[in-house]
């Protein structure tokens, strides 16, 4: 930079303002330049310019540049610590950020609000309670703790530590104080932490008192509404969304693609998409992914390759669902050619969920040796969740050689998967190899190995109602077991009840499984017509996968259920996974 240029000598506001734009710009080299000039002009004594060049530091990354001047500034005033202070958060620097505050203090200088913004924030990233509660302590007697931004830093603090019930309560001493800041800053606390429920109430009263949401408060309650998933709640809250002008919103659009997909709602999601103005890569990969998932993967496929026309770039998130469609819908050429375009025309670099899903593509159409082909030359070390699509194959294809193969790979290095041991039970069952069978079972009990207990659940009047195998503690069960009776009663010789005479079914007490209870409920309690929507811990088994394509023909609904595989979309006797799960 050659300043002898500018005409006239370049003042301490000339270089403040020059400094601000190479911080803006991450301008370092420039910055550097700069600095050498204001030591030259001695100007270094002057705090905005001392200060301006401690915040361009700390822009451009430099933090030990910043922190070795900080070391020299002949003066220091509240600037110049939080400054510093911010720049440390900013980078991580959590303990050392705590360090200054506290000897920011000790220099007789208080911190202002801002100041313990970042404090509070830096402590909560320590994941030190006893440190929070001190400095929380603190900003009790300074009178700043229920300040706008004070107060909802601790509520980020809290939250961040996992401390729900503290947020709540410094939210409620909030009182009339709260803002939309803080409110977003509650609701967005109790998603991360899994309190799902509470955010949803949170977010109820919001509405009762007709506060202000923007993007930062629909955004995390629908994540809230998608966790549970609660299909009520996410009906609700899209209309406040388009209530308060925002269904539009890129953001608050994809969130709601990714709600009503995991309630099992496609049409849904793609009324949201095409009502987003602006639809980025997010939008469509969560949209894709909606019928990726939900039993229509040729939807999938030409939604991917509408994008790539339009110009978007896909993600590893992308290939992801495009490729899950692709092995759905036994479209192993096209599924093969977007694995190879993944690498060679878009430079994304496979990962494991990818690997994984060309193992389904091959193993689904029956060409287990390709899979194990495939596997055997993956340029990544075979996790778990690769060997078990192939598992999932051999169990379908009744290919028990490569099965026992496949599962030895999973157990070495999962040995405590519940599901490789079952799994190869029932297949020595279907052979006739029960003794194989017991083996198992054996094995399972010596290494106390236990299957986790099956729970289906269902939304009914926004509340959701959960059922266990054989479970008679709902106060309807009486109703529930005689509607299952008489479904059981309809379907009568029909080829469910001939299945359900084999031997895994007598094992496993099939006909009281949670999945059926559920949707025994569903159907006594919801309006004719209505769909029944049920979600399930665990695979669905085959007898229940039968018995739900009966009772969807028989009681004329459309029956959708979400196991810990995929949705299974019941109607008129058919499945959207066609019999492949």
């Amino acid at each position: 930079m050659n300043y002898e240029s500018w005409g006239n000598k370049p003042n301490s506001y000339t270089y403040s303002s020059m400094l601000a734009i190479c911080g803006t710009l991450s301008a370092i080299e420039e910055g550097k330049q700069l600095h050498a000039q204001v030591v030259k002009m001695q100007y270094l004594s002057e705090t905005a310019v001392s200060n301006a060049l401690l915040t361009m530091y700390c822009k451009c990354e430099a933090m030990a540049d910043a922190e070795s001047l900080f070391e020299r500034l002949p003066q220091r005033n509240i600037v110049s610590w939080t400054a510093i202070i911010h720049g440390l958060y900013q980078h991580e620097g959590f303990e050392k950020a705590m360090r200054l505050c506290c000897l920011m203090r000790e220099s007789g200088i208080e911190p202002n609000d801002y100041t313990f913004t970042i404090a509070l924030a830096s402590c909560g990233n320590m994941k030190n309670i006893d440190n929070c509660r001190l400095l929380h302590g603190l900003v009790i007697k300074k009178g700043m703790a229920l300040g706008e931004f004070v107060g909802t830093a601790l509520i980020d603090m809290y939250s961040e530590l996992r401390e729900t019930d503290d947020a709540e309560k410094q939210f409620k001493e909030m009182g009339n104080l709260t803002s939309k800041v803080s409110r977003n800053a509650l609701i967005k606390g109790l998603v991360q932490n899994e309190k799902a429920n509470e955010a949803l109430d949170a977010f109820s009263e919001m509405v009762r008192k007709d506060a202000a949401c923007d993007e930062f408060t629909f955004s995390p309650i629908l994540k809230a509404c998608a966790s549970l998933p609660s299909f009520m709640s996410c009906q609700q809250i899209h209309a406040q969304v388009v209530k308060a002008n925002f269904d539009k919103n890129t953001h608050v659009g994809s969130s709601l693609i990714e709600a009503y997909t995991r309630c099992g709602s496609v049409e849904d999601a793609e009324k949201v998409f095409s009502r987003i103005s602006a639809p980025d890569v997010v939008s469509w990969n969560s949209v894709i992914k909606a019928y990726s998932q939900n039993g229509n993967p040729r939807r999938a496929i030409s939604l991917f390759r509408r994008m790539i026309i339009k110009g978007f770039r896909p993600t590893g998130s992308t290939f992801l669902a495009v490729l899950s469609a692709c092995s759905h819908s036994g479209k192993i050429q096209d599924g093969q050619e977007i694995f190879q375009s993944m690498i060679n025309e878009f430079g994304v670099s496979p990962e494991e969920a990818h690997y994984s899903c060309m193992v389904d593509l091959l193993g689904r159409s029956g060409q287990i040796e390709k899979a194990l082909d495939f596997i055997n030359n993956t340029p990544i070390k075979p996790t778990a969740s690769i060997w078990r699509p192939l598992l999932a194959a051999c169990r379908c294809h009744n290919n028990l050689r490569i099965a026992e193969f496949a599962a030895k790979h999973i157990l070495a290095m999962d040995p405590n998967d519940a599901t490789v041991y079952v799994t190869l039970s029932n297949m020595y069952i279907e052979a006739g190899l029960l003794e194989n069978a017991e083996n198992q079972r054996k094995l399972m009990k010596l290494k106390e190995i236990t299957k986790e207990p099956g729970c289906s659940w269902i939304e009914v009047n926004n509340k959701i109602h959960k059922f266990f195998s054989r479970d008679r503690t709902h106060p309807e069960s009486e109703k529930i077991y005689d509607k299952l009776k008489q479904i059981m009663m309809l379907i009568k010789g029909t080829a469910y009840s001939t299945n359900a005479d084999s031997l895994q079914v007598k094992e496993d007490f099939c006909l009281y499984h949670s999945e059926k209870l559920a949707v025994c409920f569903g159907l006594i309690s919801l309006a004719a017509g209505k769909p029944v929507r049920i979600f399930k811990n665990l695979r669905v088994c085959t007898d229940c996968h039968m018995f739900m394509k009966f009772a969807s023909m028989i009681t004329d609904r459309v029956i959708i259920l979400s196991d810990n595989y995929r949705f299974h979309h019941f109607n008129k006797g058919g499945c959207s996974c066609g019999d492949y799960w």
